[in-house]
Order: structure tokens, then C-alpha cells, then sequence
């Protein structure tokens, strides 16, 4: 079930990545684990013509980016996926563990949830396997 507020959390997840990458892009791939305790956001793009992603994490300094302004960035993502999964409870749905975001250039965007609990998965393991599924 999709509400209004679910769409609004869409959109603002990618605005917000689309605010964090300072140049044209073909396609991002995030990733986002919540549970108790425990929250985890990171993300890849493609720029345009390129075949090689950049990590969210090496932007500031590819880039010479404030770097206030970027955490306050990366806080908004936290802040959406915590809205979200609130969003889920309150609906009674299954809270998601972990899911993948994934939109192109045209805006067109995919959610794929994982509900598994991989609590016990080292986050360098989780990492290494979501980059082997997601990025080319």
C-alpha cells in the first residue's frame, strides 16, 4: 500500500540524492539498512558517460563540497528512511530491514526491500555483497 506521505518520502529521498551529486548522472544506487539500534545510508552514481561509480563518500573531497553542507544533506536521507519506515508501521505493513533505491536520469525510480535479518552480516560483508548485485 502506498500512501501520499510514502510518494512525498519517495521524492524527497531523491531530491535530496540529486542535491548531493554536483554533476549529471545516468543512474544512482542507494542503500539504507534501519533497525533498532542501528542505521546505515550510502550510495553510488553513475556520471554521465561514464562506467566507472563514484561513492557517495569520496564526493566531498572529488569535489571540494562544503562539508556542513553535505552532512546536512546525508542527514535529510536519515530523516527520510526514518520517516518511511515509521510510514510503514503506521500502516501495518512489514518493516523492511534494509532496501535498495535505485532512479535513473529520468527520473524513473525502483524499490527493492529486503526483510531478512542480516544483523549478524558484518556491514563491510553487506557492502561488498550489495556492490557485487548492484553496480556493474
Amino acid at each position: 500500500m502506498e500512501t501520499k506521505k510514502m510518494e512525498q518520502t519517495y521524492q524527497q529521498i531523491a531530491n535530496t540524492m540529486v542535491n548531493i551529486v554536483p554533476e549529471e548522472w545516468q543512474k544512482l544506487y542507494l542503500y539504507a539498512e534501519f533497525r533498532v539500534g542501528y542505521k546505515k545510508v550510502f550510495f553510488y552514481y553513475y556520471p554521465k558517460n561514464e562506467i566507472k561509480p563514484i561513492y557517495i563518500l569520496d564526493l566531498v573531497d572529488l569535489f571540494n563540497i562544503d562539508e556542513d553542507e553535505y552532512d546536512e544533506l546525508e542527514d535529510n536521507l536519515y530523516n527520510c528512511f526514518s520517516t518511511l519506515r515509521e510510514e510503514f508501521k503506521e500502516q501495518g505493513q512489514e518493516q523492511w530491514t534494509n532496501l535498495t533505491f535505485i532512479l535513473d536520469h529520468t527520473g524513473k525510480m525502483k524499490i527493492n526491500y529486503g526483510y531478512e535479518d542480516i544483523s549478524e552480516i558484518s556491514p563491510i560483508d553487506k557492502q561488498d555483497k550489495w556492490e557485487a548485485k548492484y553496480l556493474k
